[in-house]
């Protein structure tokens, strides 16, 4: 095999997780690691970055009026990654006679060839986390989770070497190399074991990157990879032959779907990794996370594209608040209010939390509930009662949210849900409501208290104090009003509440909170609460949520509802505002470190603020005015900064906020001396990573 058809991998990574790559053996047949990484790369390259663009050039679209979002026209054509296809009136008329056993050519359900397996079905509570650190993922094994996601992406992103110590430790894990065996953490000083046997471990899944991420270690022809490709190929490769000795098998989590078009490119690349390591089709079984609002107005088509390897959708309930941030970012009349206002029971979220359980349910899929993000919060553990009931408030609504009687017959299907911490008082606190079975199920609703009671009967999931599942006829379930336009208005719909400008300091406060870690390569951050006092997990969904609002409240100057330190209601977000607040929190900062006694300066709080206020505003000409350029991933900003040098990270910036793309190419092409040359590269490929433009092809930034 020559060098050049195999993907090139970081020196440093190759000699300290050599067991990762190089040849493997599935069931008698060679599979190379680089070699398939490099094939795969090879060849949806195209597709990479044709779909990348078409999200903003969608985006672009509707902002000119040329279009808007809604369902899919019922006569658009649809195919999927073993050359079928079908109008997406035919998808939604297949899927409802699948689901009522009319035998028409039309029916489709998930799971004809290869059903879903049953230990993906568990009842129960799923963890997420990170297996970088040995003694985390032995607490993740020990938990009484019923599943457990290790992720690589939001947990664990390509910072240093997180992912390949991630992927190591779960090799070693996955073969029992640590059954039995005591772990001395070496930082901590505490020794681990994993105390759980076997059969009771979580069934293991991995979330992969989003299509939008690219792997900084592995290259292919020159080019960093896409991160999703990496993930799919040494995690299967490496661990297929330990799951089936585990009777388990390699499953993901696939996140930031956004179109049926993505999801087949997804099914393309697990297609192809079955066909690599010989396995049957629709082997490979992957949850997607229907976090996306563009996702959820083509759940049908996503379903039936994905059909040969799709367990269900769960509910990403963070993203889905940013992704009409993101969406509707050009309309005034969209700026979402306070971020804390914007609760799982608000209405648009109440309804996309069913429409997801209905639709899967009608595809014969399972669908996933949410996060619940609390974590027990050391400085303050006379909160961690109610963090604990809010989880099992949150558990209880979800299960309910999933009840359905269809022509008589009852659906359960909300059966499993998310946690975001491996402590068993908040894993238990989260399980009963999942795993009680249904005829039991009164009894816990009768736990609730009053309050909680009339919360859930306002969301007609209980009536007078009774379990009241959704009851719907065969002729509710029809193409026309399962796609009506009201359905449309439902998911997308603004949420109600105030915009003020303490809502503006918490959602700094969170957004800055976020930055300082990711910026240190956490990109999982627990982030205590300073308007509950509780703890909760943040991830890159809840920064964007929390930088969108900053910056959508600025660029369209929403008006305040109330009046605050700087300002009265009624009048509106100004760019001066922003930057005083930036000024209070730095003090607020400089307050802080002076009480732990560390210097200000010999941190990166600094520039977290300066990031912050650059993504918001535009001082260049002197004055602050609203920033022009929108980005769909500000994470992308922190990822391409960690790691680089003061200077780098100054270069960097000024491409991102600053630059257009020629003066970054004529930097480039007029650089006298290599260091020069190498920075000026480093800036023109964030500008590019950023904001989705491919060498090959016409960019999208100004």
């Amino acid at each position: 095999m020559s060098e050049s058809s195999s993907a090139s991998v970081r020196a440093d990574i190759l000699q300290n997780y050599p067991d990762l790559f190089g040849t493997k053996t599935i069931g008698g047949r060679e599979a190379n690691v680089e070699a398939l990484i490099a094939r795969l790369t090879r060849a949806t390259r195209g597709e990479f970055v044709a779909l990348m663009q078409a999200r903003h050039q969608l985006h672009d679209r509707v902002a000119h009026r040329q279009g808007q979002y809604d369902f899919l026209d019922p006569a658009t054509q649809v195919s999927d990654p073993d050359g079928n296809r079908a109008t997406v009136g035919d998808i939604r008329q297949g899927m409802l006679d699948g689901f009522f056993g009319r035998k028409t050519p039309k029916a489709w359900g998930v799971g004809a060839n290869v059903p879903i397996p049953a230990d993906t079905m568990t009842p129960g509570l799923e963890g997420t986390g990170p297996s970088i650190d040995l003694g985390m993922a032995f607490g993740a094994l020990n938990s009484g989770a019923s599943q457990w996601m290790w992720d690589w992406e939001d947990a664990g992103g390509d910072y240093k070497a997180q992912l390949y110590e991630a992927w190591a430790n779960l090799k070693k894990i996955l073969a029992h190399e640590w059954d039995g065996k005591p772990y001395l953490h070496p930082k901590k000083n505490r020794t681990y074991r994993i105390e759980a046997p076997k059969e009771k471990w979580p069934t293991i899944f991995h979330r992969v990157a989003g299509l939008h991420l690219r792997n900084r270690q592995i290259f292919v022809d020159g080019q960093e990879t896409p991160a999703i490709i990496p993930g799919l190929v040494i995690h299967a490769l490496n661990n297929y032959e330990s799951q089936k000795k585990n009777g388990s098998g390699i499953y993901y989590y696939i996140p930031k779907v956004e179109s049926w078009q993505e999801a087949k490119l997804v099914g393309t690349l697990l297609k192809s990794l079955e066909e690599a390591m010989g396995i049957p089709r629709g082997t490979i079984k992957v949850k997607m996370l229907n976090e996306r609002a563009e996702f959820a107005l083509q759940q049908e088509a996503i379903e039936w594209v994905l059909r040969e390897n799709l367990i269900g959708p769960n509910v990403g309930r963070w993203d889905y608040i940013n992704s009409r941030e993101d969406m509707f970012h050009h309309d005034s009349s969209m700026v979402f209010p306070n971020p804390s206002s914007v609760t799982m029971t608000e209405p648009s979220m109440s309804y996309y939390t069913r429409r997801n359980a209905l639709l899967a349910l009608l595809a014969r899929a399972m669908p996933i509930g949410g996060m619940a993000a609390q974590m027990q919060n050391p400085r303050a553990p006379e909160n961690d009662s109610k963090a604990l009931r809010d989880i099992w408030f949150d558990k209880l609504r979800e299960r309910l949210t999933g009840l359905f009687v269809i022509n008589g017959t009852r659906h359960d299907t909300y059966r499993q849900s998310w946690v975001a911490t491996v402590s068993p008082d908040y894993v238990a606190a989260g399980r009963e409501s999942l795993v009680t079975d249904f005829n039991d199920l009164q009894r816990v609703v009768d736990q609730a208290t009053p309050q909680e009671k009339e919360r859930l009967e306002s969301l007609g999931l209980l009536k007078n104090g009774r379990i009241s599942p959704m009851e719907l006829s065969e002729s509710d379930l029809t193409v026309e009003k399962l796609w009506a336009p009201q359905a449309r208005q439902q998911l997308l719909a603004r949420p109600n509440g105030p915009t003020t400008e303490d809502g503006m300091r918490y959602a700094m406060y969170m957004a800055t909170e976020f930055m300082y870690q990711q910026l240190h390569g956490n990109n999982a951050a627990a982030i205590d609460d300073p308007l509950t006092g509780n703890r909760f997990m943040n991830d890159l969904a809840t920064y964007e949520i929390f930088w969108h609002f900053l910056y959508l409240t600025v660029f369209h100057g929403a008006e305040l509802t109330d009046a605050g330190r700087y300002s009265k209601k009624g009048e509106r977000v100004t760019p001066q505002l922003f930057v005083k607040l930036i000024d209070e929190r730095r003090e607020t900062v400089k307050e802080l470190f002076k009480k732990l006694n560390q210097k200000y300066e010999d941190t990166d709080a600094e520039l977290v603020l300066q990031i912050l206020k650059r993504q918001v505003v535009d001082e260049t000409g002197g004055s602050a005015v609203p920033q022009k350029r929108w980005i769909k991933y500000g994470s992308r900003v922190l990822l391409s900064l960690v790691e680089q040098s003061p200077a780098d990270r100054e270069a960097i910036l000024d491409a991102i906020f600053k630059d257009s793309r020629p003066q970054l190419l004529a930097r480039v092409e007029q650089a006298g001396d290599a260091r020069s040359r190498e920075t000026a590269q480093r800036a023109l490929r964030a500008h590019d990573y950023v904001y989705d433009v491919f060498e090959s092809a016409e960019g999208v930034a100004a």
